[in-house]
């Protein structure tokens, strides 16, 4: 996986004709690809765990479907049948990856069962935007498996989402998936009230991956200009909203938005072609104490190395 990170000032203006600072963004740039044959053994790998777990993975669910797919497209390659590879086959295999590189972190997690379950509740085709249960899961595994990628201790927890603990810091992280622009201060004051006076301070992560058009690629010749263009859309979202920001985050123990769109490129230029990318920027409400801007730059380094 290649990654690659920049930290620079967010500049909004101020309605009076003034261009001003408001926080900080980061940026972070991901991007995978993996071989067919490497596709389908995490595919057995997933099946492996519902079996050990004793959860009925139903063969009509999306996360059932797509782990078939990924099988059948591995045997169609090592059996040298590219004629019968479509692109929707392919794309498939590539949104099982991004599914199994999140859900096989679930391997020695004690209750696990209800994580299992709520993946075959609804859709999981990461092209459309049908909103769903295991959408919604399917995030907040994400999220918690790059902390634990990132050697960080952390703990699936209701509330809020995941708990993080950080150099003597507890760190509260409520997970949000937008299925729309329109509501989106109440999606932050829902992240507010997930956030108990137990922990020092809180984070809301936010996935954007449903606001953009269904069925679509992002189309660039590089994977910098790729990041770039990831990097604007975060950008665009949270200068929009920075208002809500400016509320929401200023009333309480939220310090901090993460806000990550992920996607499949087509990088034309470059080899291999087709990318899982996921891109994160973070926002951080300006003016904080000393201390928690300290223990918050702390968290957010060891987060994107």
């Amino acid at each position: 996986m290649a990654t690659r990170k920049s930290i620079r000032p967010i500049w909004l203006d101020s309605g009076s004709g003034l261009i001003v600072p408001s926080g900080t963004v980061s940026d972070i740039v991901s991007t995978s690809s993996n071989t067919y044959l490497q596709i389908k053994q995490k595919a057995v790998a997933l099946e492996q765990l519902y079996t050990e777990s004793t959860v009925l993975l139903p063969p009509t669910c999306d996360l059932a479907r797509w782990i078939a797919d990924a099988k059948t497209l591995s045997d169609l390659w090592l059996m040298n049948k590219t004629s019968d590879l479509s692109m929707a086959l392919v794309f498939r295999g590539m949104h099982l990856d991004r599914i199994a590189e999140a859900v096989l972190s679930l391997q020695h997690i004690p209750n696990r069962e209800e994580y299992l379950t709520a993946l075959t509740s609804g859709s999981l085709d990461l092209f459309d935007r049908q909103q769903s249960k295991a959408k919604d899961i399917l995030w907040e595994l994400e999220m918690w498996s790059i902390f634990r990628r990132r050697a960080m201790e952390a703990a699936l927890a209701e509330p809020p989402d995941i708990v993080v603990s950080f150099e003597g810091v507890k760190v509260g992280v409520a997970c949000k998936k937008l299925y729309s622009e329109k509501h989106v201060q109440n999606v932050l004051s829902q992240g507010v009230a997930q956030i108990e006076a137990s922990f020092d301070f809180g984070i809301i992560a936010l996935n954007l991956d449903d606001l953009i058009p269904p069925n679509q690629l992002l189309r660039k010749p590089t994977q910098r200009s790729m990041g770039e263009c990831i990097v604007d859309l975060n950008t665009r979202f949270l200068k929009s909203h920075e208002r809500h920001f400016r509320k929401y985050l200023s009333s309480g123990r939220l310090l901090s938005a993460l806000v990550s769109t992920s996607l499949i490129a087509d990088v034309y230029k470059e080899q291999p072609q087709f990318v899982n990318a996921c891109q994160a920027s973070i926002w951080t409400i300006p003016g904080l104490p000393s201390e928690k801007y300290r223990q918050l730059q702390k968290f957010y380094a060891q987060l994107m190395e």
